[in-house]
């Protein structure tokens, strides 16, 4: 029999290595993200006519790549080639390695490929380009035995090298927050005095929801301490009156904002919030979230911005009811476009208030032009675009023209092409919850020209920035409390995006813990409409009568908050003498029957009632309601232990 030489292990191709790096310095870290932390969703799956697919990520501003590697892992057909089958890796179109099947291992990895760090820049692209050929004398791009894998395991480790840039307050948000690191999440340290006042809180968190405003989708977490954190930077406010320890702060003629370096950290900033009074504090934060485009050097005083005059449910981030809207509007046209045969979704955020209704249920309408490869080139019997909203498919529209004999005729005979193709679709208005997404996804099939005829080895095709979605149908109505409305979008503290129609209540002497998720939760609100919290308003439980017509949010442990008692008195939920979580079910027709009969409530109801009680020390919870000081107005509780 003839005798079967064993095939060699999968091969990788590298790059020339970059020279060796230095000995790891003070100003050095390491970073090691998986393609799963860079975005990816699942495991990369390249096909013969999907071969080409990447990630993208940043490097900070104020940092520089020193060393570099890409470490895959992945699976290749078994029936691939290796002499004419590869899998190449690029960062920015530079070559990196090259990755060969091995027939009888289809598994490969983990290969680790160094990368030259002069490769990197502020933005940075990593691809992965799939080619091979089966054992035939044809290939068909479309078959199945065309594929390798890239796992969503395989990892980019950096070491990156801080670099010393001048301190200047025209770079903010950096370098406190670099829009460059698409997936982190924004940790940012707050120091302010022990029990700081409403003014101090206030201020606080209107600077927060800037940041988170900047973050975005990443989220931000605020974590609260008295003192200045003995590592990387921070926020600071404070007074003569009331400074950190060990920090001096500089001569103030009003409020002030500047940036100062952190004294137990020389590679730390600290961004100052000061005055000569907390008044002045709060009035360099609103100088801070209104204008940062006006500041700049190390040290800026500051006056009073004038605030703009907000209108119910006009945040930028949320959809217009008064107009149709253009997707142009709401995303970069370069995100529009999409290249391969089963490219992945293009995706535009829907946001709005989710109070939204219509006659009759009728859905909001999506207008919609589009462009791509020519019957030629696809199938365009087979091809579509396939219409969702955040994964719940609406339609199929074909993308077959749509011949308008005689006119499409003439006007091609006179060398006048068509325009883009056209298709509507209706979004149901209950999938319309406050934070969902347009899903627009090309299928696009090759078209079959015969035996051994290739295809276009890659196709573009774009959705028309003009195409529309049209809200202007929607009523606003909703039934309150919802939970799942201020879940999310925030519903109704959002209504005003300033949040000048909310005050949070916080205890008399909030700690640490409270005051990080007061401003935790404030920058979430603000980040889901894009406006700074520069009207909203702080109380302790002995104000609520200043704040009766607003609505209200109390935050704080349930030994600590006696404003949770008084305000959730009218609600399901609440706190008996005991110090035991209690909820009234509802019964419509209890004050009817007790009328007529008479007597206790039904032993079951009370069974359950008290099945449902639990000792607040081991419960935590979120609860809403209506206002006991104002109808018409909500109560939101967040408490713990």
């Amino acid at each position: 029999p003839p005798v079967v030489a064993p095939a060699p292990a999968p091969e990788a191709v590298l790059a020339a290595p970059p020279p060796p790096a230095a000995a790891p310095m003070l100003s050095q870290r390491r970073v090691v993200r998986s393609l799963r932390q860079l975005g990816l969703q699942s495991t990369m799956q390249l096909r013969g006519a999907s071969p080409l697919q990447g990630i993208q990520f940043g490097i900070r501003s104020d940092e520089v790549v020193t060393d570099a590697r890409v470490v895959i892992s992945g699976a290749a057909s078994p029936a691939l080639v290796p002499e004419v089958s590869q899998l190449v890796v690029t960062l920015n179109d530079q070559f990196i390695g090259a990755v060969r099947p091995d027939p009888t291992r289809p598994s490969f990895g983990p290969i680790e490929m160094p990368v030259n760090p002069a490769f990197f820049t502020e933005m940075n692209r990593l691809n992965f380009a799939f080619s091979g050929r089966y054992r035939a004398e044809c290939v068909d791009p479309l078959s199945d035995l065309l594929w390798m894998n890239v796992a969503e395991t395989s990892t980019v480790q950096l070491t990156l090298e801080r670099l010393p840039l001048p301190a200047d307050l025209a770079r903010l948000p950096e370098p406190f927050f670099d829009p460059r690191e698409l997936r982190d999440a924004l940790v940012l340290p707050f120091v302010m005095p022990d029990n700081p006042g409403n003014e101090t809180l206030r201020g606080a968190a209107v600077v927060a929801s800037w940041f988170a405003m900047q973050a975005e989708y990443r989220g931000a977490r605020f974590p609260a301490s008295v003192s200045i954190p003995g590592t990387g930077n921070a926020v600071v406010f404070a007074t003569p009156q009331d400074t950190p320890e060990g920090m001096t702060l500089p001569p103030l003629a009003g409020p002030t904002i500047a940036l100062m370096e952190n004294p137990r950290d020389p590679r730390g900033q600290l961004l100052l919030i000061a005055g000569r009074t907390m008044q002045e504090v709060g009035v360099a934060s609103q100088a801070l979230a209104l204008a940062p485009q006006l500041l700049s050097g190390t040290l800026a005083t500051v006056a009073q911005p004038q605030a703009p005059q907000r209108r119910p449910y006009d945040a930028p981030r949320w959809l217009p009811t008064d107009r149709p809207v253009a997707l142009g509007e709401l995303v970069d046209r370069a995100d529009l476009q999409v290249s391969g045969y089963a490219p992945g979704p293009i995706t535009v955020p829907l946001r709005t208030a989710p109070d939204l209704t219509t006659w009759r249920r009728h859905g909001f309408p999506v207008d919609l032009a589009f462009r791509s490869p020519p019957g030629p080139i696809t199938d365009v019997e087979r091809s579509r675009l396939d219409v969702l909203v955040s994964g719940t498919f609406l339609r199929s529209i074909p993308l077959r023209e749509q011949e308008s004999w005689p006119w499409t005729w003439l006007l091609r005979q006179v060398g006048i092409e068509p325009g883009p193709r056209t298709g509507t679709a209706s979004v149901p208005p209950w999938l319309v919850t406050g934070r969902n997404d347009l899903q627009l996804v090309f299928d696009m099939r090759p078209l079959h020209r015969g035996d051994c005829v290739s295809i276009p080895a890659q196709v573009q095709a774009a959705v028309d920035p003009s195409s529309t979605i049209d809200i202007t149908r929607a009523h606003r109505f909703a039934t309150l409390p919802n939970l799942a409305f201020f879940a999310s979008a925030g519903f109704p503290y959002t209504r005003m995006a300033d949040l000048s129609e909310t005050a949070v209540v916080m205890p008399d002497r909030a700690g640490p813990i409270e005051v990080s998720a007061f401003l935790g939760m404030v920058g979430g609100l603000s980040a889901m409409v894009g406006v700074p919290a520069t009207g909203i308003a702080v109380v302790r439980p002995g104000q609520l009568q200043q704040v009766a017509e607003r609505d209200l949010i109390v935050l704080g442990t349930l030994g600590r908050q006696p404003a949770l008692t008084t305000l959730l008195r009218e609600a399901p939920l609440r706190i008996d003498e005991a110090g035991r979580l209690a909820m009234t079910l509802p019964d419509p027709l209890a004050g009817f029957q007790r009328v007529v009969r008479g007597g206790p409530p039904p032993e079951e109801r009370v069974r359950a009632a008290a099945q449902l009680a639990a000792p607040a020390e081991r419960l935590g919870f979120v609860a809403a309601a209506q206002s006991p000081l104002r109808e018409g107005r909500s109560v939101l509780a967040i408490a713990a232990p």
